[in-house]
């Protein structure tokens, strides 16, 4: 069977979704997207128009619908939701698979499934500040998983229409290290689309490298107000964004990753990212729930199993939760 006879399903059509959407669509891939409120109605009727570094485009997914019950299994699950939304749709998955499903969550932080598929010396099975109650571990559905690491950067302007000004790229990688045939399959999926991706043994290296730059620039981009070439580069923010970086390297290392990018390499690469703003402080100025779970809670957790103090990271935490819980009780979406 050819890669586009693939049934291909993106379940979230915020900026992440959307830019998969449409990126995979114009590759030659029929995609059908879940997708609720606004963005359903918008995307059903009129479409996702995306503007990136190769032009604007508008493209029509194969199929948009709001509820799970309206398609039948799928080969590739692209979740691109917010981590807190994956409890509600856990349970839904299970009409979506056939045996040879592949699902990737698209999401920033430590992932909740992080112990899985591996050996290691504690006895660890999950982590309870992303599963308390361990229902991602016993219900999702994981030898189904691949692991994931996005580096995409997407504004989402409206419904329906999406603004990137960067260069896209996915690492994928198998929970066990393996290089898989489906690893090699998923990645396949992605010629033609504008969008590296890369198949790598050690997903989780390249999941605490993401986790360095999302928490050494999305609270900091709440609290300061401002972009990552500021955050990375200004007097007053350089040495905050800097010491962050280096609290995360210490808890990465405690877990066997090796973050490979050197400090000052990794801050310039920030700096040159130029006036994009953070998904967080987004989220921020929507006064929507931010996602502070797996990029912050979760490598708190895991740092104390080893001592491992966080103090810059945990300062402009308490700051950024500050900040979030004021605007959301102004909304009246907290008492």
């Amino acid at each position: 069977m050819q890669q586009s006879a693939k049934k291909i399903l993106v379940y979230g059509a915020g900026a992440i979704g959307s830019v998969l959407t449409v990126r995979l669509t114009l590759a030659g891939h029929q995609v059908s997207v879940i997708a609720r409120g606004e963005n359903y109605h918008v995307i059903s009727q009129e479409g996702i128009h995306l503007e990136d570094l190769t032009g604007h485009h508008h493209i029509r997914p194969y199929r948009v619908v709001s509820d799970v019950s309206e398609l039948e299994p799928q080969d590739y699950i692209f979740i691109a939701t917010k981590f807190h939304a994956l409890a509600e749709i856990t349970p839904q998955l299970k009409a979506l698979l056939h045996d040879d499903t592949v699902i990737v969550p698209l999401m920033n932080g430590i992932p909740f499934w992080y112990f899985y598929g591996i050996e290691h010396s504690s006895e660890r099975t999950y982590i309870k500040s992303l599963d308390p109650n361990a229902q991602l571990s016993t219900q999702f559905p994981l030898k189904n998983l691949i692991g994931s690491v996005v580096f995409i950067t997407a504004q989402l302007l409206q419904p329906g229409k999406v603004k990137s000004i960067n260069p896209y790229l996915l690492i994928f990688g198998e929970p066990d290290h393996q290089l898989s045939n489906r690893l090699k399959q998923l990645v396949e999926l992605f010629v033609d689309t504008n969008i590296e991706a890369r198949p790598v043994e050690t997903i989780r290296d390249q999941i605490w490298t993401k986790v360095m730059a999302n928490l050494s620039s999305n609270p900091l981009s709440v609290v300061a107000n401002t972009s990552l070439d500021q955050i990375y580069s200004h007097p007053y923010l350089h040495p905050i964004s800097r010491a962050i970086t280096q609290e995360v390297r210490q808890v990465a290392a405690c877990y066997g990753a090796r973050i490979t990018i050197d400090p000052t390499t990794f801050l310039k690469l920030g700096t040159e990212m130029g006036a994009t703003y953070t998904s967080m402080w987004y989220d921020y100025q929507k006064k929507h729930r931010l996602e502070l779970e797996s990029i912050a809670d979760a490598v708190f957790e895991l740092a104390e199993v080893y001592g491992c103090e966080m103090p810059m990271t945990r300062c402009i935490y308490d700051l950024t939760q500050f900040l979030s819980t004021q605007s959301l009780k102004q909304e009246g979406a907290v008492s």
